[in-house]
Parts: structure tokens; sequence; C-alpha cells
């Protein structure tokens, strides 16, 4: 018999949780190959991703939609999706995130580029017929109890009833497994971050359609 699952609430996200979703995403994906590769200074890298995931999730509430699992009122989990042709952002809400860009350059200084490019590479392969799930994580200590499945189960609600794709990239090749096991399989070619043999690697992957929409 399979263990229940957590009690936490699954909850649209309000603007008032935007920073403490993007510690919780910012923790959980600190170790992932291509966070390390792009973040190198341990001491510094959870900083860094909390200032980028605090711009991923302040635009996403308005332009995508952004969700979080909650127990005791403290966020647990989040996750941020894009439908399709909201992602990249445009130019005016580049514009309207100014601060926040100036700020993670000023926070992530010379890794700037590094984050630039991973953005390049990211954005050019998200396919226009797609939703983008952008982000996903949960709190270190309550990985691996259902809280990431409830995330992408609360997504694939809308995703299904728009009777679309969905699409999404990894640089951890354990993800790689997990996302195959929720329907997503491998699409194209891993794409280097780093030294193409030794990695790291974006993996990109699509879900196919399942829903028929109404």
């Amino acid at each position: 018999m399979s263990a229940p699952p957590p009690p936490d609430v699954v909850e649209p996200l309000h603007p008032s949780g935007i920073a403490e979703a993007a510690t919780v995403l910012a923790a959980a994906l600190a170790d992932d190959p291509g966070f390390v590769h792009l973040f190198p200074v341990r001491a510094r890298r959870e900083r860094e991703l909390r200032a980028m995931y605090r711009m991923t999730l302040s635009d996403s509430v308005q332009h995508g939609h952004a969700f979080v699992t909650r127990l005791d009122g403290m966020v647990t989990g989040a996750i941020a999706l894009y439908p399709p042709g909201t992602y990249p952002m445009t130019p005016a809400r580049w514009w309207r995130q100014a601060f926040r860009i100036v700020r993670i350059a000023v926070n992530t200084r010379e890794h700037s580029l590094g984050i630039i490019k991973f953005g390049d590479v990211t954005s050019a392969g998200v396919p226009c017929d797609s939703w983008y799930v952008e982000a996903l994580g949960v709190r270190p200590d309550l990985q691996r109890a259902g809280r990431g499945k409830r995330l992408m189960a609360t997504v694939f609600g809308l995703i299904d009833d728009a009777g679309a794709p969905s699409y999404l990239e990894t640089t951890k090749p354990d993800n790689v497994g997990y996302y195959t096991a929720l329907g997503y399989n491998p699409v194209k070619s891993r794409v280097p971050l780093g030294d193409p043999d030794n990695g790291p690697w974006i993996f990109p992957m699509r879900r196919e359609v399942v829903g028929t929409g109404v």
C-alpha cells in the first residue's frame, strides 16, 4: 500500500508569498548541475538563485501561473508555469522587471554572463505550442514525499483542459526518469552548458497532448 500524500494545501501563489517561494526554489535547486556550473561559488549560490526566482515568480504570477504547497502556513514547494506564447518575457515585461534585473546583476556579478547564456539557450528551445514548466522545487528536507507530483498534477489540470502539450528542461540526469514517469519524454539532443563531453547538459523534455479541450 502506498503512503498517503502529504497534508499540504496546494494554492495559487499570492504576490506576498513570492520571496518565500523563491527561497524554497533556490534551496531545492541549488545542487542541480546546471546551477552549480553557472553559480560555482557555493556560499553565494542560493542568494543568487533567490534573486533570479523572485523575478521568475513575479512574472509568472502576472503572465502565467504559479502554485505552492503549504504546510502549517509555510511554503514547502513551488512551481511556475507559462501558457503558450507567454515565454520568453517580452521587452515590456523585461522593462517592468528592470529593478530586479539590476539586483540580479549586482548579486551575481561575474556569473551574470552565464545566466544570460542559460536564459538564451532555454528560451530558444521552448516550443511556441507548449505550456512551459519553468521551475519546480520542493524544500530539500521534505522532498520525495509527493509534493512535487501534487504540484505537477495541479498544472496538468490546466494543460490537459487546454488540450496542449507541455515542455520543460532539467540539468539533473536523475530528474529525467522522474519526469518520464510523469509522461514526459526527452526531445532533441541534450544541450551542453559546459564541456560537450563532460557536461553539465540541459535535457529538454516534452509531454504530448492528453486532454482534448472543451
